[in-house]
């Protein structure tokens, strides 16, 4: 059988290279999730007319949720390089990947208790999860030369963007199909639980 040999992918097999690759690639599909139902669709406007109802004014509940947004990228924006250091010099990519994995999977999951007026639960949560998020891409990030030859990475790492529109659509289509047919707030409730879960699942 043929092997590929390279100092980073070592002896293994052209079945087993092909298989990192898809696993690699399937990240995308289960974090974009993330990206498309947390960030952009549905909790922004979850958060504007439910989260933050109790607020004085809409305007209020739009600045709290930019002030979240914020947050999050400050606290992000302050591990990145931390993290991506200790991507370079330390050993156990995949345990550090699991580990925030599984922060922005518990900080989403939880988001299902979110009701009408917990704008500071949602914040808490959306902050929790978007740094999970965040961080564990850049693990994600790290490993892709430990798993794909120099010539491929390229073409690896658009494949992978492809999977992740394509996943993240799929579940946002069907979150769209929750919001309508499920009652009261329950649709973008379950929406939120069904992220964590696809991500939870095809990570």
């Amino acid at each position: 059988m043929a092997t590929v040999s390279s100092s980073i992918t070592g002896n293994i097999s052209e079945q087993e290279y092909k298989r990192r690759i898809k696993a690699w690639t399937m990240y995308d599909w289960a974090n974009s999730a993330f990206a498309t139902t947390i960030l952009a669709a549905v909790l922004p406007i979850y958060y504007s007319q439910v989260a933050g109802a109790t607020l004085a004014s809409p305007a209020l509940a739009t600045a709290y949720w930019a002030r979240g947004l914020s947050i999050s990228l400050f606290i992000s924006a302050l591990l990145s390089p931390i993290l991506g250091t200790i991507s370079d010099v330390m050993r156990g990519k995949k345990r550090f990947l699991s580990f925030f994995i599984g922060i922005g999977v518990l900080g989403t999951g939880l988001m299902i208790l979110i009701k009408e007026g917990d704008w500071l639960l949602a914040s808490i949560l959306f902050i929790v999860g978007r740094v999970g998020f965040t961080a564990a891409n850049v693990f994600y990030d790290a490993l892709l030369p430990h798993v794909a030859r120099e010539e491929d990475r390229d073409s690896v790492s658009t494949r992978g963007y492809a999977m992740g529109y394509l996943g993240g659509g799929i579940l946002l289509a069907l979150n769209v199909v929750m919001l309508q047919l499920l009652p009261g707030t329950w649709g973008a409730r379950f929406s939120f639980l069904s992220v964590a879960i696809w991500w939870a699942v095809f990570s």
